[in-house]
């Protein structure tokens, strides 16, 4: 199987899951619902940057499944000048994505105003994995009119290079992480440092 079948791969199974992320901020418990979607792939796949090379014309939700398929192949894809620089590094990440979230990383705030350097991404907080490849992963809450929702999108994700995104970004400290499979409602509690509320006895 090569990185781009790999990479869609992870993520269609990732679309079965979602990661409920708390910290601790300011005295007050802050949960970040972290979910996929299948329309999210082709721009986490770096394919914005395939412009140059001419592709089958598939909705987005539909791309990673067309991958699998055989019907956009990495042969096409390596084609393009931008592949080695803008779209492998990207590949590479979420080959690794899943492992990279079941295993240990860093939070931490995103503000681009205070880096060293510009950038256009957009997104609320930064993961650091660095665990089988080093990555950043970014998140952003999901457009929605339903205040009460809190639902957070990957919103970007790649291999470290040099730039050094978590330069004046605040560190946050994760006390729960719990991965639930949404068809079955059956989830996998990885840590809790939260301690329960006493039980009332009246």
């Amino acid at each position: 199987m090569d990185i781009l079948q790999h990479s869609a791969l992870v993520w269609k199974e990732l679309t079965e899951y979602k990661y409920l992320l708390t910290y601790g901020y300011k005295q007050k418990l802050h949960t970040i619902n972290l979910t996929f979607s299948f329309e999210d792939y082709p721009h986490l796949a770096g394919f914005q940057y395939l412009k140059d090379i001419s592709l089958p014309n598939f909705t987005s939700a539909k791309i990673a499944d067309r991958i699998l398929e055989g019907k956009i192949s990495f042969e096409q894809i390596k084609k393009s000048q931008q592949y080695e620089d803008m779209v492998k590094p990207r590949l590479e990440a979420l080959t690794h994505l899943k492992n990279s979230l079941d295993n240990d990383f860093k939070l931490h705030s995103f503000n681009p105003l205070i880096y060293p350097f510009k950038t256009t991404i957009k997104a609320d907080y930064l993961i650091v994995s660095n665990n089988s490849v080093n990555s950043f992963i970014f998140i952003i809450q999901a457009d929605t009119d339903d205040t009460a929702k809190c639902d957070f999108l990957c919103c970007s994700a790649f291999k470290q290079g040099t730039r050094d995104y978590t330069t004046n970004q605040k560190s946050y400290i994760l006390l729960r992480k719990e991965r639930l499979h949404v068809s079955s409602n059956t989830s996998t509690l990885f840590f809790s440092k939260i301690k329960p509320l006493p039980s009332s006895n009246n």
